[in-house]
């Protein structure tokens, strides 16, 4: 019985220290397992830390293109309120041209009228002017005393004053 215990005794240690290899090396495999989901866990981390500097990165660049779109948006909507004054200071000015261009032409038909007047004047002038020279040309004639002229210079002098129109013609200009 006593070789009966100690092969029981053997048989169960062989067993124990088989399931305990067994054990060890289930573990020794866990162990190197969870050694390479760490290391996995890391590298995934570092590229979880790597993308996550690149979307902020990208984030504060949409948010620097974002504050220049704003500030374009500002300035077209200033651009448009100076085109509309623009616009607006463009129509009075077309307002004052076309006042002007109608000042313009009245003031040229007002030259022109003025320039028919002058030329109806210079008409006058030039008629009374010949009528004074008519006239200047008779007087000399009248002052003249008969004794001092010679009788045949006297008719002829007065001749084309007095009694010839034709005569003024030919002495007028």
């Amino acid at each position: 019985m006593r070789n009966l215990i100690l092969g029981i005794l053997v048989a169960a240690v062989a067993i124990l220290g088989f399931f305990s290899y067994q054990s060890s090396q289930q573990g020794n495999t866990l162990q190197a397992e969870k050694a390479a989901l760490t290391a996995e866990v890391a590298r995934l981390q570092g590229l979880l830390d790597q993308r996550t500097q690149e979307v902020d990165s990208e984030v504060s660049a949409l948010g620097a293109l974002a504050d220049k779109a704003s500030d374009l948006e500002a300035a077209l909507a200033g651009s448009a309120a100076q085109v509309l004054s623009l616009e607006a200071e463009v129509e009075a000015l077309a307002g004052q041209v076309s006042a002007l261009e109608a000042d313009k032409a009245a003031l040229a038909a007002q030259a022109a009228g003025l320039e028919a007047e002058k030329a109806s004047l210079a008409e006058a002038a030039a008629a009374l002017q010949a009528e004074l020279d008519a006239l200047a040309a008779e007087t000399p004639a009248a002052e003249t005393p008969a004794a001092e002229t010679p009788a045949a210079e006297t008719p002829a002098a007065e001749t084309p004053a007095a009694d010839d129109p034709a005569g003024e013609a030919a002495t007028n200009p």
